[in-house]
């Protein structure tokens, strides 16, 4: 393996990407003869025809250009239920796409596969970000690269801002702040003020998020190595009764707080919400390929509540353990073409770039890099002929990524916990009289339940 640069992760602006999936070995592709067929997860919903075309496209130009492989892509995302169970039947592709919170599980349990040896013959492969390569690295072995990382921040409307009386290039900073900009946006348009998302496992991933701009923690690590909840605190219970107080005496969250991330990004496209927290590089293709407008997206730094911090994460590849020696070794040149060379290799990036853009699809999107500063500047150079961003429009966001601490997700059973704390959020916002510290006890057993079963 040869010696990694590591740097510090800086703001981007990376052509968006969307991934494929493949299978292995006997169980869903298979070496048949001369020729390796892999399964891939990442292939885009129909319903995005645009980045569906682009993906057909270089499966097409893959396939050319390595006769000996051929490419079965899934447009099923990954669920850590029913992917934890098909992976233990060996019915999972070869190509997993997964959210940065799986690898430790994935790695401990031997489902995913040590691709020393092929990652070793990846050109770029020194230049990962490291901050994010350190949650695939174990014992000397690597179980898989980034595909794209992210960090939370403010989404917003700076359409409704206006109306309101906002600055739309000034978005509000503190938690505060968005309190009183988001009471504006509903006293004056008769629009949700701030959007919420509390099912499948999203409120738990909120309230996580939101605690660590206070400071606190959703579980720590004892002195022996056990793993217990730490959120039942102040800096938890400063995000409860702010939910509180923008939810019974603003009335500025709206009544629909029984949604999922899906739910508010249809909501957010239409107009009719103010502002929201999520990845904004994630959420804007999704946001232009559904019509909305891009001169009313705005991205604003996340905001705090006085730690200067904010939850990052990453989309990562890994290949199944139980892929032979020949999908494994496919499984990583699709990964280098599809999610490695147009973020590295200049004239890709270029070419990747014209392609979107001549289709309609957003190129510059301000984004977290997989790759060190070098590269990264190297990139952007390449593709600024074909940027159809407004980038200004990210400025606070962007300015926001060289600035805050970024703090990983749960270590340990992060979906679990995060859809233990559902019903916490979801209480806060449905019960006007729920009560905050009994709430918090009751979820704090639930979390140490989990992180006991796990750790048996």
């Amino acid at each position: 393996m040869k010696n990694r640069t590591r740097s510090a992760i800086a703001a981007i602006v990376a052509v968006p990407l969307v991934l494929g999936t493949a299978s292995c070995s006997q169980d869903a592709g298979g070496d048949d003869g001369d020729i390796t067929t892999i399964e891939i997860m990442g292939k885009p919903a129909a319903t995005n025809t645009a980045a569906l075309e682009l993906f057909e496209k270089q499966v097409a130009e893959f396939e050319d250009l390595n006769p000996d492989i051929r490419i079965e892509a899934s447009d099923v995302p990954w669920d850590a239920k029913t992917f934890v169970t098909r992976l233990a039947g060996g019915s999972a592709p070869t190509l997993l796409r997964v959210p940065l919170t799986e690898p430790p599980s994935l790695i401990e349990r031997g489902q995913v596969a040590d691709l020393s040896a092929e990652l070793a013959d990846v050109e770029s492969f020194d230049a990962l970000n490291p901050r994010v390569m350190e949650f695939l690295e174990e014992d000397g072995a690597v179980y898989g690269i980034p595909e794209k990382s992210y960090a939370f921040g403010l989404v917003y409307n700076r359409t409704l801002f206006e109306q309101a009386g906002l600055d739309p290039d000034a978005p509000p900073t503190t938690w505060d702040e968005v309190r009183e900009a988001a009471k504006a946006i509903t006293e004056k348009t008769g629009k949700v003020g701030f959007g919420e998302i509390t099912t499948n496992n999203s409120g738990g991933w909120h309230l996580t998020g939101y605690t660590y701009t206070y400071g606190g923690s959703v579980i720590e690590q004892g002195s022996d190595g056990t793993w217990t909840a730490s959120f039942n605190d102040e800096p938890t219970k400063d995000v409860l009764e702010w939910w509180k107080q923008m939810r019974w005496e603003d009335d500025s969250l709206g009544d629909n707080v029984l949604g999922k991330q899906e739910d508010l990004v249809a909501e957010f496209t239409a107009g009719n919400v103010g502002m929201w927290i999520s990845a904004p590089p994630d959420v804007y293709p999704n946001y232009i390929a559904s019509g909305g407008d891009p001169e009313a997206f705005g991205a604003g730094a996340m905001p705090q509540g006085g730690a200067d911090a904010t939850l990052a994460g990453a989309t990562v590849l890994m290949v199944n353990a139980k892929a032979t020696d020949a999908e494994r070794a496919a499984a990583v040149k699709w990964m280098d073409y599809r999610a490695l060379r147009p973020n590295y290799d200049t004239e890709v990036a270029a070419e990747t770039a014209k392609a979107s853009a001549a289709d309609g699809l957003p190129v510059g999107v301000p984004v977290l890099p997989i790759f060190d500063d070098k590269t990264y500047a190297s990139y952007t150079d390449a593709i600024s002929e074909y940027v159809n961003v407004d980038v200004d429009h990210f400025a606070s966001y962007v300015d926001s990524l060289g600035s805050l601490e970024y703090v990983a997700e749960p270590p340990v059973a992060s979906q679990e916990i995060y859809a233990a704390l559902d019903p916490l959020v979801q209480a806060i916002l449905t019960d006007e009289s729920a009560d905050i510290d009994s709430l918090l006890d009751d979820a704090e057993t639930r979390v140490n339940a989990i992180l006991a079963q796990n750790a048996s």
